[in-house]
This record gives structure tokens, C-alpha cells and sequence, in this order.
């Protein structure tokens, strides 16, 4: 082990950010070893501390997006608030922010005033839409890019829309976020100079939803008629006798020894008649899960795993948390903060031979808590 607390040790950023994806992204630095200082609006700052009105001096939400930041308010409309960040800005690596197109301008901050300020600064700005086109000023949120992006349709289930639960675009903006900085950085070890990266909500789910979503508009001469991936919407949970599991059959030995375990060999050859791929995994799914149902979660994990199929219980959170596997990657920890009590925070999920298992250390931060 060294002594640095990661990889990003002594890589400074200044995140100008609110709500998830600029936070979460900042916190993903912060958790790799960057020094993170949060700058805030007078007023209350980040509208994610009083998410759902917490009863402890911060919400959750805000918690697990801001761990061992700093946090200095500045009010960006007056020369003084402007000029102070233009200093930290000078001493720093990177500048993160998810302000709407046109507001750094507006304040001076402009790309060629940050290279200005400083030529190494590695300059992220994420935005809904992009800097420009027709919805470039439109204010976004998770749902509205899932919206925008065809998730709600790909999840839709008798043509009615339905919305992917727990933030995905924010968080896939965020992952994308702190990867294209983390390249910017390597090629300014190359270069010297900083670089521009601007980020779009719309982009990063789009990038993240085609390998799978979009398999049927891949190749365009030989495109099925069917717009969405039918063969994905018919993957689903199975019944067991006391619970739910997922079976994971995806190559043809995986079916085959499924359907062999499950007492009906015959299965796997009349699947192979069904031409279309969707309507085969519709049908073995059909076929699969009466047959399941009659069977303990614990016995039928067993029967499978034996085999070397892909399988696992579906866990409530609860039953998550307290996973034997779980509690072997030490993926939770928990920690005493003061007017909080006793929080859980997780750690990066990455594990380096050099760092082990980092995190960002301390407490997410008060309001204007330099």
C-alpha cells in the first residue's frame, strides 16, 4: 500500500454542480482521491440537501453524492463571488459543472476565459441536451432524457411508456462524466493543456442504451420489423415455491441444460424450431416458469448452479445488505457522523492493488463548510 488515499491523490476540482450527475460525478473523483471543493449558491446551496425533507441536517440523496467534498458558497453574480472562483479555479485541475447552455458565459466563464485562467484546467460541462440545437436551452432531468432517449418506450409494456426507477440517466451521465475527465487528465500529462469536455444527459444514455436497445436499427438493410429488442423484453424473473430468481440461459447449452434439470429434454429441440430469437425467449420463459414455481429458491439454486447455469435469488434490499457475498468485497462500511448518528457509505468499486478499497474519507460537507 502506498500513502496516498488514491490514485487521484493531489488532483484538485472545483465542481459547480447540483442535484446528481455533476455531484455524483465529483464524488466518484473525490472517492479515487481528488480533492473535491464544492461551490455553492448563497441561499441554501445544492437543492438536494433538503431533498424530501430530511429530519437529519442533510438528505440522504445529497450524502451519497457529496462524501469528503468541501463546500464554499459564492454568489457568482457579484465581481467579488466571480473573482474567487476564478483563483480557485487557477489552482485547480478541473472545473465540473452542470449549468444550463449559456449560464458561464453569462458570468465571464466562458471556455476561452477559463484557458485563460488557466491552460491546464480540465473543463466539464454536462448539460440535458448539448450547447446548441433545438432543445440546446431546455431544462432536463433524469426522466426527461429517459423519456427523450427511448427508454420509456424500450420499457414499455402494452404500448404503455414506463419510466426505468432510480435515476439512470443521471448516474450513466456521471459515470461518463468522471471517465472523459479522467481521460482529459491522462492526455494533459501528454499535452500540458487542458481540454474542453462537454457532456450531454441525451448523449451519455444514448451511448450506454445502443449496444442492447437498439440491436434491431444496427444494420440497416437487413433491419426485423419490430422496432424495440423483443428478445431482451422477454429475459423476466421466474417463480420459485418461496420466492423470485433470475436465470440467466443465454447461450444454447445454458437452455439445453435447463430444460434438461427441469425434467423436459424434449424442450430445448422444439425452442430451436421457433425462428424469430424474441418469440423463442418469450416461449421458454412461458415454458420455464410454471415448472419453477414449484420448486424452493434454495433447491433450485443448487440444481443449477451445479450445472454452471447463471442464476441468483432476487434479493430485497435488506437481504442485499446483508449477503455473505456482499460483506466479502467489504462494498459497505459504517461510520459515526455528528447529527447524523450512524451512516452507511459504500466505497469505490474499484479495488487497487496499490490503494485497495477507496473511498472519499469523512463526512459529506455543511453548507459552506471550507
Amino acid at each position: 500500500m502506498t500513502g496516498a488515499r488514491g490514485p487521484l491523490e493531489g488532483v484538485r476540482v472545483i465542481e459547480a454542480a447540483s442535484y446528481m450527475s455533476g455531484p455524483l460525478a465529483g464524488m466518484m473523483l473525490a472517492d479515487l482521491g481528488a480533492e473535491v471543493v464544492k461551490v455553492e449558491a448563497p441561499g441554501g446551496g445544492d437543492p438536494f440537501r433538503t431533498m424530501g425533507r430530511p429530519v437529519t441536517p442533510t438528505s440522504a440523496l445529497f450524502v451519497n453524492c457529496n462524501r469528503g467534498k468541501r463546500s464554499v458558497v459564492l454568489d457568482l453574480k457579484s465581481e467579488p463571488g466571480r473573482a474567487e472562483l476564478r483563483g480557485l479555479l487557477a489552482a485547480s485541475d478541473v472545473f465540473l459543472c452542470n449549468w444550463r447552455p449559456g449560464v458561464a458565459e453569462s458570468l465571464g466563464f466562458d471556455d476561452a476565459a477559463l484557458e485563460a485562467i488557466n491552460p491546464r484546467l480540465v473543463r466539464c460541462l454536462i448539460t440535458g441536451y448539448g450547447t446548441g440545437g433545438p432543445l440546446g436551452a431546455e431544462p432536463a432531468f433524469d426522466t426527461v432524457a429517459q423519456a427523450v432517449s427511448g427508454i420509456t418506450d424500450a420499457l414499455s409494456v402494452d404500448d404503455t411508456p414506463r419510466l426505468l426507477a432510480g435515476y439512470p440517466v443521471d448516474k450513466i451521465t456521471a459515470s461518463s462524466a468522471a471517465q472523459a475527465v479522467l481521460a482529459a487528465l491522462f492526455a494533459r500529462e501528454r499535452s500540458g493543456r487542458g481540454e474542453r469536455i462537454d457532456l450531454a444527459m441525451l448523449d451519455a444514455t444514448a451511448y450506454f442504451q445502443f449496444p442492447e436497445l437498439l440491436t434491431n436499427r444496427v444494420f440497416l438493410d437487413h433491419q426485423p420489423e419490430e422496432a424495440r429488442n423483443s428478445q431482451a423484453l422477454g429475459i423476466r424473473p421466474v417463480p420459485t415455491s418461496d420466492g423470485w430468481m433470475v436465470i440467466a440461459m443465454v447461450t444454447g447449452r445454458q437452455i439445453r441444460d435447463t430444460c434438461r434439470a427441469l425434467g423436459h429434454e424434449e424442450w430445448a429441440a422444439e425452442l430451436r424450431g421457433i425462428a424469430d430469437q424474441g418469440d423463442m425467449v418469450r416461449e421458454l420463459f412461458d415454458r420455464v416458469s410454471p415448472v419453477t414455481a414449484t420448486i424452493a429458491t434454495e433447491a433450485l439454486l443448487a440444481t443449477l448452479r451445479a450445472i454452471d447455469v447463471p442464476c441468483a435469488p432476487c434479493l430485497t434490499i435488506d437481504e442485499h445488505l446483508a449477503d455473505e457475498q456482499v460483506a466479502h468485497n467489504r462494498l459497505y462500511r459504517i461510520e459515526e457522523w455528528p447529527g447524523y448518528g450512524r451512516v452507511r457509505v459504500i466505497r469505490h468499486p474499484a479495488v487497487f492493488s496499490s490503494w485497495g478499497d477507496v473511498a472519499a474519507p469523512g463526512r459529506a460537507p455543511a453548507y459552506d463548510e471550507g
